[in-house]
């Protein structure tokens, strides 16, 4: 009798955890959240600034990836890459940003010490 209930917890815990898996719904709100950072870093520019074109690259592939898994209902794995394209894109945006402000302070501060040692 023991070992009959026993296996009929084992059967119904196998049971939930295969249907948790099913369950998983699609991180459709995730998708559209990523695609809209990735668009925001375009629109500032990331490609063109190397440092930023590196992150908004890969946040592009994990996109792909992403959906890709979500076609093959590995909605949590598609989850996760989709976390990691947000966390890119807002790098890709934050250093378009960032890196000609950076670049221009440089240049601006190189003139001004230019100017410095003519005025001696």
């Amino acid at each position: 009798m023991r070992n009959t209930l026993l296996a009929a917890a084992l059967a119904l815990g196998a049971t939930a955890c295969a249907t948790a898996q099913v369950r998983t719904e699609a991180p459709t709100a995730r998708l559209a959240e990523s695609n809209a950072t990735v668009r925001a870093a375009r629109e500032v520019g990331a490609a063109q600034v190397p440092e930023a074109a590196t992150y908004l690259a890969f946040a592009q592939q994990q996109l792909i990836q992403a959906e890709q898994l979500m076609a093959q209902g590995e909605n949590e794995a598609a989850d996760l890459q989709l976390r990691q394209a947000v966390a890119d894109a807002r790098l890709a945006f934050a250093l378009a940003q960032a890196v000609p402000l950076e670049n221009e302070a440089r240049r601006l501060a190189e003139q001004a010490e230019s100017l410095r040692r003519g005025l001696r």
